[in-house]
Formats: structure tokens, sequence, C-alpha cells
């Protein structure tokens, strides 16, 4: 798995990425995949933002180098999450990641996104309650 996202990210492939995470279901991602998935969590070059995001949240994929890019996907709608609407899927995913991260650096973020007011962040924390 690692060396077809690696080569999907330095080849800026977006169909490679979807078929990376598209597997995903079956191959778990382990540690040496990270930095590619930060990669790809940076990059502009794809919209499969929400996709990697969930599978930060749903495979418990838990390292700090993630928590900037998913902040920076949070906060930039034009820029990383062109089909959120009103409900703002990604942003809400963001938030679960962030807690499946569960740092000190992560709950930082999460403090930070709480100050944006958004009632979406709101909903997806009353899940933690």
């Amino acid at each position: 798995m690692k060396d077809e996202l690696k080569q999907a990210v330095q080849n800026e492939d977006e169909q490679g990425l979807i078929k990376c995470l598209e597997f995903s279901n079956q191959n778990k991602f382990e540690t040496d995949s990270f930095e590619y998935i930060e990669k790809a969590l940076i990059g502009t070059w794809h919209n499969q933002h929400e996709d990697l995001v969930n599978i930060i949240y749903l495979e418990n994929l838990r390292d700090d180098r993630f928590v900037e890019p998913i902040v920076n996907i949070a906060l930039n709608r034009e820029r990383f999450r062109w089909h959120d609407h009103e409900l703002e899927a990604t942003l809400r995913k963001c938030i679960h990641a962030l807690k499946t991260i569960n740092s000190d650096v992560s709950n930082s973020a999460i403090e930070k996104l709480k100050g944006l007011d958004n009632d979406n962040v709101k909903f997806a924390l009353e899940m933690y309650k």
C-alpha cells in the first residue's frame, strides 16, 4: 500500500490516490505511509481531502503531523472543501479526525476550531460529550 500511495502522491495522480483510498478497506495504512498521507492532505492537486480525513478518523491513524493539515482543510473551504455545503461534512470529519488523534496538539486545534462559532463544529463535538 505504501508504494502505491507514495507513487500517487509523488506523481500528483488523483486517480492513483483514489485507488489507494478505495483499497484502504482491505489494507490498513501503516505508520510508514503517514508521510504520504500528510503530503496528500496538504496537496491541492486533488479533491480527496474528505476521504483522507475520514480514513484518519475511521482507521484511528494517530499522528500529530496530521493536525496542521487537518486544521488547514477545516479553515480553507475554498481551497480544500469544494464540495462542502450547508452540513459541511468535511469540516465535521476534520473534528472527528482531530478527536481520534487525541493529543495535546490536536486538542488545542479543536479549541481553535471551536472559536469559529460554527454550528457544524459544535454538532460534531456534541458526539463526544
